[in-house]
Protein backbone atom coordinates (compact mmCIF):
# COMPACT_ATOMS: atom_id res chain seq x y z
CA UNK A 1 0.00 0.00 0.00
CA UNK A 2 1.94 3.36 -1.46
CA UNK A 3 2.15 5.84 1.56
CA UNK A 4 0.11 8.71 1.55
CA UNK A 5 2.01 12.41 1.24
CA UNK A 6 2.42 14.35 4.13
CA UNK A 7 0.46 18.17 3.76
CA UNK A 8 2.28 20.97 3.43
CA UNK A 9 1.03 21.60 7.36
CA UNK A 10 -0.27 19.98 10.44
CA UNK A 11 -2.86 20.75 13.48
CA UNK A 12 -1.02 20.08 16.87
CA UNK A 13 -3.50 16.91 17.06
CA UNK A 14 -1.93 15.56 13.72
CA UNK A 15 1.73 16.34 14.87
CA UNK A 16 1.23 14.54 17.78
CA UNK A 17 -0.08 11.68 16.11
CA UNK A 18 2.63 11.23 13.62
CA UNK A 19 5.61 11.72 16.94
CA UNK A 20 3.77 9.04 18.69
CA UNK A 21 3.30 12.17 21.45
CA UNK A 22 0.64 13.93 23.39
CA UNK A 23 -0.97 17.52 22.23
CA UNK A 24 0.55 18.64 25.07
CA UNK A 25 3.82 17.65 24.90
CA UNK A 26 3.82 18.99 20.99
CA UNK A 27 2.40 22.17 22.74
CA UNK A 28 5.50 22.68 24.77
CA UNK A 29 7.36 22.03 21.65
CA UNK A 30 5.66 24.87 19.73
CA UNK A 31 6.07 27.46 22.30
CA UNK A 32 9.96 26.70 22.79
CA UNK A 33 10.66 26.75 19.27
CA UNK A 34 11.36 23.15 18.84
CA UNK A 35 9.13 22.45 16.33
CA UNK A 36 8.39 25.35 13.25
CA UNK A 37 4.61 26.62 13.77
CA UNK A 38 2.43 29.82 13.19
CA UNK A 39 -1.14 31.00 13.46
CA UNK A 40 -3.69 31.31 10.73
CA UNK A 41 -6.16 34.52 10.67
CA UNK A 42 -8.51 32.62 12.21
CA UNK A 43 -6.27 31.80 15.46
CA UNK A 44 -5.56 28.18 14.17
CA UNK A 45 -1.98 26.63 15.09
CA UNK A 46 -0.36 25.28 12.47
CA UNK A 47 3.43 23.14 11.83
CA UNK A 48 5.31 22.48 9.60
CA UNK A 49 4.96 18.89 8.15
CA UNK A 50 8.41 19.08 7.54
CA UNK A 51 9.28 20.07 10.76
CA UNK A 52 7.46 17.06 12.36
CA UNK A 53 9.03 14.85 10.01
CA UNK A 54 12.49 15.62 11.01
CA UNK A 55 12.01 15.52 14.24
CA UNK A 56 10.33 12.19 14.03
CA UNK A 57 13.09 10.75 12.28
CA UNK A 58 15.23 12.17 14.77
CA UNK A 59 13.91 10.66 17.73
CA UNK A 60 14.00 6.89 15.87
CA UNK A 61 17.67 7.62 15.17
CA UNK A 62 18.01 7.95 18.56
CA UNK A 63 15.82 5.79 20.28
CA UNK A 64 13.94 8.34 21.73
CA UNK A 65 10.87 6.64 22.18
CA UNK A 66 9.68 5.64 26.05
CA UNK A 67 10.50 1.54 26.52
CA UNK A 68 8.25 -0.15 28.91
CA UNK A 69 8.33 -3.14 30.70
CA UNK A 70 5.46 -5.98 29.34
CA UNK A 71 3.51 -4.89 31.96
CA UNK A 72 2.23 -1.24 30.74
CA UNK A 73 2.93 -0.07 34.22
CA UNK A 74 1.26 4.21 34.42
CA UNK A 75 4.12 6.11 36.02
CA UNK A 76 2.78 9.10 38.18
CA UNK A 77 4.49 11.95 40.36
CA UNK A 78 2.46 13.72 42.49
CA UNK A 79 3.47 17.04 44.12
CA UNK A 80 1.36 17.88 47.40
CA UNK A 81 2.06 18.48 50.82
CA UNK A 82 -1.23 17.56 52.30
CA UNK A 83 -2.11 14.72 53.21
CA UNK A 84 -5.33 14.07 52.86
CA UNK A 85 -5.05 14.95 49.13
CA UNK A 86 -2.71 12.52 49.21
CA UNK A 87 -4.66 9.94 50.00
CA UNK A 88 -7.63 10.78 48.28
CA UNK A 89 -5.02 10.26 45.08
CA UNK A 90 -3.86 7.01 46.45
CA UNK A 91 -7.44 5.78 46.75
CA UNK A 92 -8.34 6.78 43.18
CA UNK A 93 -5.34 5.25 41.74
CA UNK A 94 -6.50 1.96 43.86
CA UNK A 95 -10.13 2.08 41.36
CA UNK A 96 -7.52 2.00 38.40
CA UNK A 97 -7.98 -1.96 36.85
CA UNK A 98 -4.23 -1.08 35.08
CA UNK A 99 -1.28 -1.07 37.57
CA UNK A 100 -0.16 2.50 38.23
CA UNK A 101 3.66 3.41 39.75
CA UNK A 102 2.90 6.27 42.35
CA UNK A 103 5.48 8.49 43.50
CA UNK A 104 4.85 11.37 45.98
CA UNK A 105 6.60 14.54 46.75
CA UNK A 106 6.25 17.12 48.99
CA UNK A 107 7.05 20.10 47.23
CA UNK A 108 8.38 21.06 44.01
CA UNK A 109 12.00 20.39 44.88
CA UNK A 110 11.42 17.02 45.78
CA UNK A 111 9.48 16.22 42.75
CA UNK A 112 12.49 17.86 40.39
CA UNK A 113 14.93 15.42 42.35
CA UNK A 114 12.17 12.68 41.71
CA UNK A 115 12.28 13.88 37.68
CA UNK A 116 16.27 13.11 37.90
CA UNK A 117 15.08 9.14 39.28
CA UNK A 118 12.43 8.39 36.73
CA UNK A 119 10.51 9.65 33.79
CA UNK A 120 6.46 9.52 34.70
CA UNK A 121 4.05 9.76 32.26
CA UNK A 122 2.07 12.06 34.36
CA UNK A 123 2.70 14.68 36.86
CA UNK A 124 -0.11 15.74 39.49
CA UNK A 125 0.64 19.24 41.11
CA UNK A 126 -0.93 21.47 43.60
CA UNK A 127 -0.02 24.94 43.28
CA UNK A 128 0.80 26.01 46.80
CA UNK A 129 3.81 24.30 48.42
CA UNK A 130 6.30 25.14 50.79
CA UNK A 131 8.73 26.02 50.23
CA UNK A 132 8.92 25.45 46.47
CA UNK A 133 5.82 26.00 44.76
CA UNK A 134 3.94 24.02 41.33
CA UNK A 135 4.52 27.42 39.75
CA UNK A 136 8.35 26.63 39.90
CA UNK A 137 8.19 22.99 39.22
CA UNK A 138 5.99 24.45 35.87
CA UNK A 139 8.51 26.45 35.07
CA UNK A 140 11.46 23.70 35.46
CA UNK A 141 9.24 21.48 33.06
CA UNK A 142 9.12 24.33 30.61
CA UNK A 143 12.46 25.48 30.51
CA UNK A 144 13.64 21.76 29.59
CA UNK A 145 12.94 20.07 26.61
CA UNK A 146 13.66 16.38 27.86
CA UNK A 147 10.45 17.10 29.87
CA UNK A 148 8.34 17.94 27.32
CA UNK A 149 6.88 14.28 26.69
CA UNK A 150 5.24 14.31 30.32
CA UNK A 151 1.55 15.40 30.87
CA UNK A 152 0.84 18.21 33.51
CA UNK A 153 -2.32 18.07 35.78
CA UNK A 154 -2.78 21.41 38.02
CA UNK A 155 -5.04 20.44 41.22
CA UNK A 156 -5.70 23.80 42.69
CA UNK A 157 -8.34 25.34 45.12
CA UNK A 158 -8.39 28.40 43.47
CA UNK A 159 -9.83 28.88 39.65
CA UNK A 160 -7.32 29.38 36.77
CA UNK A 161 -7.90 33.33 36.93
CA UNK A 162 -7.56 33.74 40.55
CA UNK A 163 -4.00 31.19 40.30
CA UNK A 164 -2.65 33.40 37.37
CA UNK A 165 -2.40 36.32 39.36
CA UNK A 166 0.28 34.57 41.53
CA UNK A 167 2.23 33.07 38.67
CA UNK A 168 2.27 31.42 34.79
CA UNK A 169 0.08 28.93 34.06
CA UNK A 170 1.12 27.89 30.01
CA UNK A 171 -1.80 26.71 27.54
CA UNK A 172 -0.28 23.20 28.25
CA UNK A 173 -1.51 23.13 31.55
CA UNK A 174 -4.34 21.05 32.19
CA UNK A 175 -5.82 22.78 35.16
CA UNK A 176 -8.97 21.36 37.35
CA UNK A 177 -10.05 23.04 40.46
CA UNK A 178 -10.77 21.05 43.50
CA UNK A 179 -12.67 19.64 43.95
CA UNK A 180 -12.54 17.31 41.25
CA UNK A 181 -14.66 14.49 40.55
CA UNK A 182 -12.80 11.05 40.48
CA UNK A 183 -14.48 9.78 37.45
CA UNK A 184 -13.15 12.91 35.57
CA UNK A 185 -9.27 12.01 37.12
CA UNK A 186 -9.53 8.44 36.10
CA UNK A 187 -10.83 8.82 32.77
CA UNK A 188 -7.42 11.55 32.38
CA UNK A 189 -5.74 8.35 33.60
CA UNK A 190 -7.40 6.03 31.18
CA UNK A 191 -6.66 8.15 27.83
CA UNK A 192 -3.12 8.43 29.25
CA UNK A 193 -2.81 4.55 29.53
CA UNK A 194 -3.73 4.09 25.97
CA UNK A 195 -1.51 6.52 24.42
CA UNK A 196 1.54 5.15 26.65
CA UNK A 197 0.51 1.54 25.16
CA UNK A 198 0.44 3.09 21.79
CA UNK A 199 3.84 4.43 22.32
CA UNK A 200 5.07 1.51 23.53
CA UNK A 201 3.34 -0.36 20.43
CA UNK A 202 4.79 1.93 17.74
CA UNK A 203 8.25 1.63 19.31
CA UNK A 204 8.64 -1.88 19.29
CA UNK A 205 7.65 -2.07 15.54
CA UNK A 206 10.31 0.93 14.65
CA UNK A 207 12.99 -1.87 15.99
Amino acid sequence: MPTQPLPDVLTTREAAARLGLSVTSVQKMVESGALQAWVTPGGHRRISAAAVEQLRKTREQFGEVAHRPPTQRLRVLLAEDDEIQVSYFRALIDRCDYPVDLTVASDASVALIQLERQRPDLIVTDLLMQPFDGFHLIKMLEQDPAYYPIDLIVLSAMDRVEAQKLGKLPDWVTFYQKPVSPERLIGYLDSMRTRVAKAHLAANKVR
